[in-house]
């Protein structure tokens, strides 16, 4: 295949992406270290719906050590969450816009105590990829659910994260439940914290399913390639 060519292949493929970016950390600087449940959402501007919401839950916590959140301008791009020893328990992230009960406090958030997101469409979208560093232990757990305007939800398995760094990849080919993907209101992420576990996330956002034109093309230049090979 020609230099051309591959020009040609990198130019449409850059144009055909339309991923959806639902936070990448290097807004809505806040944090808060808890022993006990509470929560607070934040005004974001690089957050998709322009708020991030954070909700430290507690299974146990026989030390009574923290769960620990954080978005700060030291170290834009990262949001840090460490769990203390012996804590079994849940940061869990949302996107869907400001709240409608208190910005922060104690006690149980629902889907309707959001004002939601306008205009989401995800029905062009593979899935939602999770970009995470520093994860230091196997039992680290991420899911998702989304719930549309109507407030039905679908929801994924969790999924363990790898020690160290990686992304973790929710299809929603393979969601269950009945939310509209073309009309989304809420966004919930879950990191599930079993065993006093830390990881920084980095960004979260959407891959888009690969348009035909862009299939088009790399099936041409895979033909390409084939023919290279066989001169």
């Amino acid at each position: 295949m020609r230099r051309g060519t591959l020009v040609l292949l990198a130019g449409v493929l850059a144009g055909s992406a339309h991923a959806i970016l639902i936070d990448d950390f290097t807004s809505g600087f806040a944090g808060a270290t808890t022993t006990t449940g509470a929560y607070y959402n934040t005004v974001s501007a690089n957050s998709i719906g322009g708020h991030r919401f954070v909700n430290h839950i507690f299974n146990s916590n026989p030390l009574n050590r923290p769960i620990a959140t954080d978005v700060n301008a030291a170290a834009p791009g990262n949001m840090f969450i460490e769990a203390g020893s012996g804590v079994n328990g849940q940061a869990t992230l949302a996107w869907g816009g400001a709240l409608t009960v208190p910005a922060s406090g104690a006690g149980n958030v629902f889907a309707n105590d959001f004002v939601g997101l306008s205009s989401v469409n995800f029905s062009n979208e593979a899935g939602l990829r999770v970009d995470y560093i520093n994860n230091d232990q196997g039992s680290t757990g991420l899911f998702l659910q989304i719930f549309d305007n109507t407030l039905a939800s679908s929801f994924s398995t969790l999924q363990n994260a790898a020690v160290g760094n990686g992304s973790i990849f929710f299809n929603f080919a393979s969601l269950t439940g009945t939310a509209n993907l073309a009309n989304v209101r809420l966004i919930v992420l879950g990191t599930g914290l079993p065993n006093g576990n830390d990881i920084t996330l980095t960004r979260v956002e959407t891959e888009a399913i690969p348009e035909p034109a862009t299939l088009a093309v790399l099936g041409l230049a895979a033909a390409a390639i084939a023919r290279r090979k066989r001169k």
